[in-house]
């Protein structure tokens, strides 16, 4: 496999399982020292194990990414041990279903500060590590501006200059959505309103550091037969008296290709949102969900 991120250093939240950890193997198979970035310990010291495996070095974290805190922490261990951070994956999530009118706060609350609040209180670190980062003809113009007075200025400069060479990028990062977040959810209301708010950060974001070259784009996944689904399709089973495996099947018969995805599909595209081929792509969130939401 192609050495892209070969030298690079990758933060994948939520990577002791599932998607985040079939995200974690992908970039450490094309190069990239992973840091694990996770609430269950084990669980990323196991991960951590399987990347060092392949030969590049791994950072078990254990964290709460819903602690903005503990996420700044986190970020000036992992550039104290490595130098950079070059690749954000904000793929940390949880899931409940249940109907809208039973949602207690408590619900809310524990969804909306995992989902929301800890995707973008470690973006904003990250974003910070990385204008750190920025070479010296950047730096001078670095810090998080106002976006339009941001904006003006690189159209002023832009004005001045004609590139000569495809510009490079000073960062990655890609936030995990959902197409839960593309339309209302009766039966996941504050899981859906968490994935619309984040498509709505990933291009606050992208607008934000699009002058300093960072790229911010998004991934919506459908069906993946992951732990989080078999919670969802316990849950819809409890709900409707079915048996367990049917909501999983009902859905995937709604998904024009009749499959759900694997965990490499999904990795394979935030690994080219990673990599210089997406260079010029920035504030987008992409489905990758069989063709079951065309917008």
């Amino acid at each position: 496999m192609d050495q892209r991120f070969a030298g690079k250093t990758a933060i994948v939240t939520g990577a002791g399982r599932g998607i985040g950890r079939g995200v974690a193997l992908r970039l450490a198979r094309e190069g990239a020292n992973v840091v694990i970035a996770e609430y269950n310990a084990e669980s990323a010291e196991a991960v951590a194990a399987e990347i060092e495996s392949l030969g590049v070095e791994s950072m078990p974290y254990a964290i709460d990414i819903s602690d903005a805190g503990r996420a700044r922490r986190m970020v000036e261990d992992v550039a104290g041990r490595f130098g950079r951070i070059d690749i954000l994956v904000n793929n940390a999530g949880v899931v409940q279903t249940k109907p809208m009118m039973d949602l207690t706060e408590a619900d809310w609350d524990r969804i909306v500060n995992v989902n929301q609040r800890g995707t973008f209180f470690c973006l904003q670190a990250v974003a910070e590590q990385m204008l750190r980062q920025l070479p010296d003809s950047l730096k001078a113009a670095a810090g998080l501006a106002d976006v339009v007075a941001v904006q003006l200025s690189a159209d002023k400069e832009s004005s001045k200059v004609e590139p000569t060479e495809l510009e490079p990028s000073y960062g990655k990062i890609v936030n995990f959505s959902s197409i839960a977040g593309r339309r209302g959810r009766p039966l996941s209301t504050h899981y859906a309103a968490t994935k619309a708010a984040i498509i709505s950060i990933t291009q606050s974001a992208a607008l934000a550091l699009a002058p300093y070259r960072i790229n911010v784009n998004a991934v919506c996944p459908g069906i993946v037969v992951t732990p989080m689904w078999h919670e969802i399709d316990r849950d819809r089973a409890a709900l409707f008296g079915a048996k367990e495996g049917e909501a999983v099947k009902a859905f995937v018969n709604t998904v024009p290709l009749k499959r759900a995805a694997t965990e490499d599909e999904i990795a394979g595209v935030v690994a080219f949102l990673c990599s210089s081929d997406a260079n010029y792509i920035t504030g987008q969130a992409i489905n990758v969900d069989g063709g079951f939401e065309m917008n």
